[in-house]
């Protein structure tokens, strides 16, 4: 089924439809655990010339998606599957796994480059907390948006600098666990 929505863009509103998208995409995946990991499948990016937000199964069944559906599905299996959603190399792995985490608090949030003149260029990527440390991860640029392929610390690294550059919009009712965070957790979040 395919359902159209047409709004007038606003980043708060975009973020907070784009999260309830990760939420559907969790029960999808707790639903079906046979499901595959985002990063264990064929699915590529993709620039779209009109705008789609697929869940994880039309996600799968395209093959390919941009930024935003990227993220959603990212998040949605933090949120569903845990520790078991990332790899050694991602960051948070260890604690993470130590942890025991069966659900990672994670969300979409955009990144966003405004040029004066402009419009702003945005671009979706996923937050996620453990233990008080926020990580970010970026799908697209792992599935083929860039010409390089990034690991999740590289990506982390990228999206940190990025955001002291640009800024990051987040909704403004995703506030996922906010334990109270060491000075040394705080430090490692504004890298």
């Amino acid at each position: 089924m395919n359902i159209t929505v047409a709004l007038t863009f606003n980043e708060r509103d975009a973020v907070s439809l784009l999260n309830w998208l990760a939420r559907c995409n969790a029960r999808l995946l707790r639903e079906r655990p046979s499901l595959p990991l985002l990063y264990e499948t064929s699915v590529r990016y993709g620039r779209e010339e009109e705008e789609t937000w697929s869940d994880f199964i039309q996600l799968l069944a395209q093959g390919w998606e941009d930024c935003d559906a990227l993220a959603a599905a990212r998040a949605g299996e933090l949120l569903a599957r845990g520790w078991r959603a990332l790899s050694p190399a991602d960051p948070g792995y260890a604690e993470a796994r130590a942890l025991g985490l069966t659900s990672i608090p994670s969300e979409v949030a955009l990144t966003t480059t405004l040029r004066h003149g402009e419009h702003g260029l945005y671009h979706c990527v996923v937050r996620y907390v453990i233990d008080g440390t926020i990580w970010f991860d970026d799908p697209s640029a792992r599935l083929g948006m860039l010409p390089e392929r990034l690991d999740g610390r590289e990506c982390h690294e990228r999206i940190v600098t990025r955001v002291r550059l640009a800024g990051l919009r987040r909704a403004p009712d995703a506030h996922p666990h906010r334990p109270h965070r060491s000075r040394r957790a705080r430090r490692r979040e504004t890298r």
